[in-house]
């Protein structure tokens, strides 16, 4: 190998080295400090009135201690399999395994016992007029 070729080679490892990582499907820088939780959906919740669905029971993925009450409020919650594939929920509240949504994201209709999702502890990007 040559020189110039040795150098160039070292230079794409470093440029690489220094890159700035994306993970997920929006195109956000995330901090790895970002504390996240994987889980898996084991029962709905009762339907209001109208036959809206706005809680579930849920266990963590990999098995983990439950939730503490109330910690995942104001995080955001995506689908990842299922009906409701990619739709986000701001958690309203929960307890150590039941979650429930805010009514702005709509009800929780369409997801099924095994969907999983994950939880993150980041707000969702509203426009100002849904605010």
């Amino acid at each position: 190998m040559d020189v110039s070729l040795r150098l160039l080679a070292a230079a794409a490892i470093a440029i690489c080295a220094h890159a700035e990582a994306f993970a997920g499907h929006d195109n956000i820088p995330v901090d790895p400090a970002l504390k996240r939780y994987s889980g898996q959906v084991t029962a709905l919740g009762e339907a209001d009135a109208e036959g809206r669905i706005y809680s579930f029971r849920a266990r963590r993925l990999p098995a983990g201690p439950d939730y503490a009450p109330d910690e995942l409020r104001g995080w955001r919650l995506t689908m990842l399999a299922g009906k409701r594939f990619a739709n986000e929920f701001e958690v309203l509240g929960n307890t150590g395994v039941e979650i429930t949504v805010g009514r702005l994201d709509g009800p929780l209709n369409g997801i099924a016992v095994k969907d999983v999702f994950v939880i993150e502890n980041i707000a969702i990007e509203r426009p100002a007029a849904a605010k």
